[in-house]
């Protein structure tokens, strides 16, 4: 079988196409720029962008299925660039090519800021805020339609906060907050952390490609339950023998968020609180991972226990931690990663 993945380049996307090489995919990485460099195993590098339809006609050819990784941009136009046209000149590449499926990956942020405690997919997306939430959710739109006047089987996967080795914002920013001391619990950290590990939704991903009878389906995908923001901080604080954070209430968080310049510039101080860390550790939102269960078998399988092992092994391999001479670590491929053997893998961006 011969894939396509754009945004091959970044965190989910170069993990996806590992997984892909070592199930014996043959794997198609679209690349925007830089150098072309020597493939991995399985994989093979093309010049192409999302955002010019031109050139994504050659790297179509002959593909089954696109993973739809691709995504940026911070200004609402330059996202609605990238991941709004982005996607539909991939389904209009696709159906011209006869791709038969697309697994376009969306996000939990479709869903807004305002959500029930129990988040499953039948909640309306929100087309008005952040640029990432409304971009997201104008692009998931395009893809079914697009899918569905196409004859081209969409399924769109909607991950919440995806951490794990290479995590530039759930591990790489927070870690590097808590070493400094640069940050602050809202309300003791009891507000709730919808987590899935990047080797869970590599797993869905390669259901979602799969699976019969699911075209034009939404799929949150998350862990099996959500932890309070405290438990997760506190593994990073631990990894860098650092304290945990301290606690603000929230409407004392809600004055220092939105006077931070001030605040910095009279205590001397550098922020310790972010515009997501407000949005973030408020919430007490359980993420539905039920109709997930139910059509693509969805089980996830790293505890958070296990994650933040595989996490810190990962940061003293790249040189963030020391490295413990006498410790042993998990591979950054073991598990699922390492032997996962699927019919999928047996049948067989522009890069951001």
């Amino acid at each position: 079988m011969q894939v396509l993945v754009t945004g091959a380049g970044g965190f989910i996307g170069s993990r996806l196409v590992k997984r892909l090489g070592c199930m014996g995919t043959r794997v198609r990485a679209l690349v925007r720029r830089g150098v072309l460099s020597r493939p991995e195993q399985q994989c093979e590098r093309i010049r192409g962008d999302v955002t010019v339809l031109e050139t994504l006609y050659s790297a179509v050819q002959g593909c089954e299925v696109i993973f739809h990784c691709a995504w940026g941009g911070n200004s609402l136009a330059e996202a609605r660039r990238i991941n709004v046209l982005g996607t539909r000149n991939v389904l209009a590449a696709a159906a011209a090519a006869g791709v038969s499926r697309i697994v376009h990956l969306s996000s939990m942020a479709v869903h807004g800021r305002k959500l029930p405690a129990l988040l499953t997919e039948e909640h309306p997306m929100q087309f008005q805020g952040e640029a990432y939430a409304v971009s997201k959710a104008e692009g998931e739109r395009v893809a079914v339609e697009l899918g569905a006047a196409y004859g081209v089987q969409i399924v769109v996967l909607r991950p919440t906060l995806v951490y794990g080795p290479q995590s530039p914002l759930w591990l790489l920013s927070y870690f590097e907050r808590v070493k400094q001391e640069q940050l602050a619990l809202i309300d003791g950290g009891e507000g709730l952390a919808n987590l899935v590990y990047i080797d869970d939704l590599i797993d869905a991903m390669c259901a979602a490609a799969q699976r019969p009878g699911i075209a034009g389906q939404a799929f949150l995908i998350s862990g099996a339950q959500p932890v309070p923001w405290r438990q997760y901080i506190s593994h990073l604080a631990q990894m860098c023998h650092k304290p945990l954070p301290p606690s603000v209430p929230r409407w004392r968080a809600w004055l220092e968020m939105h006077g931070a310049r001030v605040y910095s510039a009279l205590t001397q101080h550098p922020r310790r609180l972010l515009g997501m860390d407000l949005a973030n550790m408020t919430q007490h939102t359980t993420v539905s991972i039920e109709k997930a269960q139910q059509l693509l078998a969805y089980a996830p399988r790293i505890s958070l226990d296990e994650g933040m092992q595989r996490s810190e092994a990962w940061l003293r391999q790249a040189g963030y931690l020391p490295v413990l001479r006498t410790a042993s670590y998990p591979t950054m491929l073991a598990g699922p990663m390492a032997v996962r053997s699927t019919q999928f893998g047996e049948g067989s961006r522009a890069s951001q």
